[in-house]
């Protein structure tokens, strides 16, 4: 009876995949990627932490900095950090509207002739 090979996979040389048990030597000095993240319609910039293992990420709405988070976000963070700073931006113009409208307006006497 003739021996089935039961690893068929050992057989072929792959490049593409990592084996069960490699190991990956973490260099804390090697150049980490700092280009934007589009997720969604949200732009999220990447900026390392120097000396540490972490890497900060901003939720911006054009130069406007929402949110920072040291996890990588998700489209639904994004979200929630737009739809506050909206609603704070919407609230602090009610607020001036209602400075705005109690200052006292100088009167103007009209002159009889």
């Amino acid at each position: 009876m003739p021996r089935i090979n039961q690893l068929p996979h050992r057989d072929v040389e792959r490049r593409d995949t990592l084996l069960l048990r490699s190991a990956f030597h973490y260099d804390p000095m090697a150049p980490r990627a700092t280009t934007p993240v589009l997720l969604g319609t949200f732009i999220v910039v990447r900026r390392p932490l120097l000396g540490t293992i972490y890497t900060e990420y901003l939720i911006m709405d054009g130069p406007d900095i929402l949110r920072t988070l040291i996890s990588h976000p998700d489209e639904h963070d994004c979200a929630t950090a737009v739809s506050a700073y909206r609603r704070s931006i919407a609230a602090r113009m009610v607020g001036d509207t209602i400075k705005k409208a109690k200052k006292p307006r100088a009167l103007r006497i009209k002159e009889v002739a």
